[in-house]
């Protein structure tokens, strides 16, 4: 796993850019008060919107990664998979990534347009968005992730075209909670209270 580190994910841009206008402005009038303000705002955007690179090399693709970084609250094993409660603090990297090495139902981008009024790329507040996913050897075996954005969180989804690799970017989420659901049959790899990192961690593994 080679980690390397872009400065600020796009979705950061417009935020930290109204910061550091406001930062500008305030020395230029010399409103010290002001400056001081806008520098913790502007060094907070930065770090929350901080974008790490992960590219995942040599998974096997009987394997599970994490789809986004968080603490895992809580671990149920129920009738339709093993349900896995996930925490993601603003502090955390936003970057959500492809679990999986395929993308899970073709037509899903067009039913969040229609239920949600999602466009690609845009931002989604105070919603609760379910993705799914398959394998690419067994279209039967299907993970789920559901997004919980906190008031006035943000959520981007840009996974329009349905062609990602394993491990690759496919949206971003600023803070809230999360539920990943995975098959029964697999082999979990993680516990409660566990730090995750997207295209990083080992969730689970297929047993053949």
């Amino acid at each position: 796993m080679k980690t390397t580190t872009e400065l600020i994910a796009k979705e950061g841009w417009k935020p930290l850019i109204i910061a550091l206008f406001g930062l500008l402005l305030s020395v230029l009038l010399n409103w010290n008060f002001l400056a001081f303000v806008f520098l913790a705002v502007v060094l907070c955007m930065a770090y929350f919107y901080r974008n790490l690179e992960r590219i995942a090399e040599d998974i096997a693709d009987d394997c599970v990664l994490a789809p986004l970084d968080g603490i895992i609250k809580n671990i149920q094993n129920k009738e339709d998979g093993i349900h896995l409660s996930i925490k993601k603090p603003i502090c955390f990297c936003g970057m959500l990534r492809m679990p999986l090495a395929k993308f899970g139902k073709a037509g899903e981008a067009m039913e969040l347009e229609r239920v949600f009024g999602l466009k690609n790329g845009k931002s989604a507040t105070g919603k609760h968005i379910k993705i799914a996913f398959k394998r690419d050897r067994d279209s039967e075996t299907m993970l789920y992730l559901t997004l919980y954005p906190r008031n006035f969180s943000q959520l981007f989804l840009y996974f329009w075209d349905l062609d990602f690799k394993l491990g690759e970017r496919l949206g971003f989420f600023l803070s809230g909670d999360a539920e990943l659901v995975i098959p029964l049959e697999a082999e979990l790899k993680v516990n409660i209270e566990d730090k995750i990192y997207a295209g990083q961690t080992l969730i689970a593994s297929f047993k053949e």
